[in-house]
């Protein structure tokens, strides 16, 4: 009865040791890196052509080996194969002998490449007025190639791209060398596209998660991964595993820390599907983060995703709220759970596991719990506004009836004492009678048109307003145009505010006097008087939003004054296109029905159209700098 078990005992051990090393053999197989080799470039125009195809020849597979993700045979390999095999070096001309002497050393696939253009242009200093050096002489060099990957077990071309690049030095050699450098980083990153690192779900508590690879594989910090709805086979190397459209992705995860052979990841969004052996894949498009509420504080949130998973300062998110299942009426065929956006949250804060954000948008309908899943960043509202109001008017009246000499040779008026005048050639009389003028309203109306950019967070603005002022007196008009800053403190946020601001603009206004005077004073280059205020403002609004609709309230006081009333006048000179210039000169103010207009407050009120905005995407793009694809 003894002999069956110490039988037993001694086998098993033995069992136990094939597996492991039957294990081990598929873990071989599973993570053997390809073997790479890049072909010496050719095509380089001009002197040093040998130096520079090599430079970048190096160049590019010093950056392959540092990724890591390659077994990279290099030249002295390649060598030292067809020095056993007796071939000649000076042999490896043509695509058959490369692919010969690629399946001797053991390469998979070359990079193949040749040089389309590389030109270099001096560019002499620059000095300034005083003569001093402002900026020193460079060269500027520019760089194209044509690179391939030749397959060597099929011998064929897989697609090709155009590279190119410039560079700047302060000789052409150092130009060539920083163009280089450029192109070999463009190569190598658009060649890493075509072999996205693959492998599986090793081990997973909760959302983190165990993989077989680390950073002797090329798996670094912030890489993202595709979670597919595919399981690993141990007698499989992952290499012949092919991953296609029909294959469904079932989560996305992060990698938050490496090791040598191991790295640990994040799983965010819904990975209630996704098991330990599910086969992951790389992804060079930048995973969109899904995350869930923590905590939420009057319009503030803490979310669990952070430094972690990538998240930065400015991160926008959706708030999804599940819809209840859909029953149609007839089939009873039940669609899926569903989830609708309520309102959007920005980060304002980022901790190595959490996060915290503001709520702008959906603050009443947002909970604990939620799901937020980003999107586009939000840059804010943009408004449209038109107004009708009241503005006040203080200012002066010049009832006054008076005679003048028009001086039409001189471009003169002078004040003359009735029956004192002896009329001469050139001379005219003028009378300027503003006794029936009447006083300026103390109220009159504005037509206001303004536009604004407010930011999601601060509830800061930044508006634009036109005002058009009718003083009810048919020779005078203004206008005005201001800047302004306000800031927009929630009553009921989002629903209702109190904004105040200010602000800074520029006013215009126009008056009429008899045509002749001016005429005569700007000698037929002016027939009206103008005068322009600078002023700055202060301002207080009440907003009601109703959904894209705003209705509001403004009360403005600024300091618009017209007092300096000018006319335009010819300078003698004349500017590049042969055109004369013309200058503003001042009055006599015993000319100017009204010589001092002030307007210091206005009251309106209007409607505003208001939109949201996005703004570019810019981290979410995953195509390089000078590649083409052919």
């Amino acid at each position: 009865m003894l002999q069956p078990v110490q039988t037993k005992t001694c086998i098993f051990p033995v069992i136990l040791l094939l597996i492991m090393l039957h294990s081990l053999n598929s873990l071989g197989q599973i993570y053997n890196k390809e073997n790479i080799s890049v072909r010496s470039f050719e095509g380089w125009q001009g002197y040093n052509a040998d130096g520079f195809q090599e430079m970048l020849t190096g160049k590019i597979t010093t950056r392959i080996i540092s990724s890591q993700r390659f077994n990279v045979v290099d030249r002295a390999n390649l060598k030292r194969t067809i020095e056993e095999q007796n071939l000649q070096l000076s042999g490896i001309i043509d695509d058959s002998t490369v692919v010969e002497v690629g399946k001797l050393a053991g390469v998979q696939k070359f990079i193949v490449g040749n040089f389309t253009g590389n030109t270099v242009e001096h560019h002499p200093p620059k000095y300034d007025d005083a003569g001093k050096v402002k900026e020193k002489a460079y060269y500027q060099a520019t760089v194209g190639v044509t690179i391939r990957m030749l397959e060597v077990e099929s011998g064929r071309y897989g697609e090709s791209a155009e590279a190119s690049a410039s560079g700047r030095g302060e000789n052409s050699e150092a130009a060539f060398t920083h163009a280089l450098d450029s192109l070999a980083e463009s190569i190598v990153a658009e060649f890493e596209q075509h072999f996205s690192i693959q492998t599986f779900i090793k081990d997973m508590e909760r959302s983190t998660v165990t993989i077989p690879r680390g950073r002797d594989s090329g798996v670094k910090v912030g890489m993202d991964f595709v979670v597919h709805d595919l399981k690993h086979q141990s007698n499989l190397g992952l290499d012949k595993v092919e991953i296609n459209s029909n294959i469904g992705d079932i989560g996305r995860l992060k990698i938050v820390s490496t090791e040598a052979n191991t790295a640990q990841g994040r799983l965010f969004g819904d990975f209630s599907r996704v098991v330990v052996g599910n086969i992951i894949r790389e992804t060079k498009d930048r995973i969109k983060i899904e995350t869930s509420i923590l905590d939420k504080f009057f319009g503030w949130v803490t979310v669990n995703a952070g430094a972690d998973l990538g998240l930065t300062k400015g991160s926008t998110f959706n708030v999804m709220k599940q819809q209840k299942d859909i029953i149609a009426p007839k089939s009873g065929e039940v669609y899926a759970t569903r989830f609708t956006p309520i309102g959007t949250v920005i980060i304002t804060e980022v901790q190595p596991t959490f996060a915290k954000g503001k709520i702008v948008k959906g603050r009443y309908f947002i909970r604990e719990g939620m799901k937020l899943k980003e999107t586009m960043p939000f840059g804010g509202w943009a408004g449209l506004s038109i107004g009708y109001g009241l503005f006040s008017v203080e200012g002066e009246v010049n009832r006054t009836e008076s005679r003048f000499e028009l001086d039409t040779w001189k471009g003169t008026v002078s004040p003359i004492v009735r029956n004192q005048y002896r009329e001469t050639y050139g001379k005219e009389i003028a009378t300027v009678d503003y006794t029936a003028k009447a006083e300026l309203p103390h109220f009159s109306s504005v037509l206001q048109i303004s536009t604004y950019l407010k930011s999601p967070v601060r509830k800061v603005s930044t508006g634009l307003d036109f005002k058009l002022y009718n003083f009810g007196e048919q020779d005078l008009g203004a206008w005005s145009v201001d800047l302004s800053l306000s800031q927009n403190i929630g009553i009921l946020p989002e629903i209702l505010y109190l904004t105040p601001g200010i602000g800074f603009g520029i006013g215009c206004s126009t008056q009429q006097i008899p045509t002749n005077i001016v005429k005569t004073l700007s000698q037929d280059r002016d027939d009206q008087l103008t005068a322009y205020s600078f002023f700055v403002l202060g301002k207080l609004s009440t907003r009601l939003k109703l959904g894209k609709l705003v209705l509001w309230a403004d009360a403005d006081y600024h300091t618009l004054r017209f007092s300096q009333w000018k006319y335009r006048v010819g300078t003698g000179e004349r500017n590049e296109e042969g055109e004369e210039t013309t200058e503003g000169r001042l009055i006599d103010r015993n000319l100017v029905p009204y010589p001092d207009v002030r307007m210091p407050a206005t009251v309106s009120i209007g409607i505003t159209g208001e939109f949201d905005f996005t703004l570019p995407d810019v981290s979410s793009s995953a195509s390089f700098p000078g590649i083409v694809r052919r």
